[in-house]
């Protein structure tokens, strides 16, 4: 019985939705009939529908794919997502820096308790490149080197204790701009010389690798000792080509240019050149 009332009040409501209405528009003026029309319910509901979807469509498209999302209160603006941009890769560059210096008091710890360290500085298998270096014409300090062979006879001969400089064949580590010359007396011993991104530092004599490692403040570091107690320093690399007591030969690729340390502001090479302990200015002898 009760099944046949709801049967009953279905038919009559669902009836009641599909029955038609006229739906007519007048002139007010002449009370003329402009437009008719016969609608139901149902079609009345289903228009409604339908444009609160088309409404509800375009909102959201203009809020994800617009300005106007910002104006929507709690989302970030563009500054704000800029800036959270920009600390999370400051974030990831300083974990960087935090590992390298853990690296670097790591192995002066392991130093002072007397245990061997081992070389981790980056070195590549192949045989380093040569460069081909052609010495500079009409250059007055050029002009007075000696002849290759005279070279490695005076680099061979450690029992000569005053050495004219001025007689060495140095080659270029790169070639660029100086940008901050050679100052013994605010503390800045050598040169800075910038070039392309990822120059190659070639070394300026033949000699034996004594240091090749990272550094907090000058980044990767190679240093060469030279015969005639000459030392060479390449600072503020990104990679480092030759590891500690490696020969190599003047030409050699000992490292590749970076902005690395504390002290970089910029891609260059820190060069210095020393002789008997002191340093010495090295744009008297090399033409960068």
């Amino acid at each position: 019985m009760k099944l046949d009332k709801l049967k009953g009040k279905f038919r009559f409501y669902f009836q009641k939705l599909l029955k038609d209405y006229r739906l007519s528009l007048y002139d007010n003026n002449n009370l003329t009939e402009v437009y008719t029309s016969t609608v139901s319910r149902l079609s009345v509901w289903v228009i409604l529908l339908f444009i609160s979807l088309i409404s509800v469509s375009i909102t959201l498209i203009l809020l994800f794919y617009t300005p106007l999302k910002r104006s929507i209160p709690g989302y970030p603006s563009k500054h704000m997502s800029e800036m959270i941009q920009y600390n999370s890769i400051m974030v990831d560059s300083l974990q960087n820096e935090i590992n390298k210096r853990d690296n670097y008091l790591d192995k002066i710890q392991k130093v002072i308790m007397g245990e061997v360290v081992e070389d981790t500085v980056s070195n590549t298998e192949v045989k380093a490149e040569r460069v081909e270096l052609k010495p500079m014409s009409n250059d007055a300090i050029f002009e007075t080197l000696v002849e290759p062979d005279d070279v490695k006879s005076s680099q061979s001969s450690s029992a000569s204790r005053e050495v004219d400089l001025s007689r060495i064949k140095f080659f270029p580590p790169v070639k660029g701009t100086v940008t901050n010359k050679f100052k013994a007396s605010p503390g800045h011993f050598g040169t800075d010389v910038v070039a392309a991104k990822n120059s190659k530092i070639a070394a300026a004599l033949d000699g034996t690798v004594i240091f090749a490692e990272w550094s907090i403040s000058t980044g990767y570091v190679v240093q060469l000792q030279h015969a005639n107690n000459l030392v060479t320093a390449y600072k503020h690399n990104s990679d480092v080509k030759v590891k500690q007591g490696e020969k190599v030969k003047a030409g050699d690729i000992i490292a590749i240019m970076g902005n690395e340390g504390e002290l970089s502001n910029g891609p260059h090479l820190h060069f210095e050149l020393w002789h008997n302990g002191t340093p010495v200015n090295p744009e008297l002898y090399i033409k960068f």
